[in-house]
């Protein structure tokens, strides 16, 4: 699975980028969504890889994702325990997050809106200009720092 977090806005971008974020349920900036591992998903990540960062997050951060930021598709109810185990397949969050992390559901199979709304990273950003590779925060993240970035963002 990649978590896939927009960080740069949609000024002066090209029309296709616009519509595979779009596909990728990101329409603005600092919103994230989690994705499966496949050729589709990992080609379009390749398109906006200059807008996004993305990486693999470990399974405490889905959980605290889901937990934290997780909006069900219709209502306004928190996503807790008690709402998952009404309106989802589930036990409780935990059983939720694992099977979002092994890929078995995803966000809006499980009645969640497949856009999760994140706070601005605290401490700012380390660089929306540049890729990793550079010293930015663009493109292929690790775990760790995509756990990172996604816990500053909570």
């Amino acid at each position: 699975m990649q978590a896939v977090i927009q960080l740069r806005g949609e000024v002066d971008m090209r029309e296709t980028v616009e519509d595979t974020l779009s596909m990728l349920n990101l329409h603005r900036v600092n919103h994230a969504t989690l994705v499966p591992e496949t050729d589709a998903y990992s080609g379009m990540i390749a398109k906006v890889n200059d807008y996004v960062a993305y990486g693999e997050p470990s399974l405490e951060t889905v959980k605290a994702l889901v937990a934290k930021r997780a909006e069900p598709l219709e209502g306004d109810a928190d996503v807790d325990d008690e709402w998952v185990a009404e309106n989802t397949d589930y036990d409780d969050v935990d059983d939720l997050a694992r099977a979002l992390y092994n890929e078995n559901t995803t966000l809006r199979e499980a009645g969640l809106s497949p856009a999760v709304r994140l706070h601005p990273p605290r401490g700012g950003h380390q660089g929306i200009k540049h890729p990793q590779s550079e010293g930015g925060q663009l493109g292929k993240q690790s775990t760790e720092d995509v756990d990172e970035l996604l816990e500053r963002m909570r």
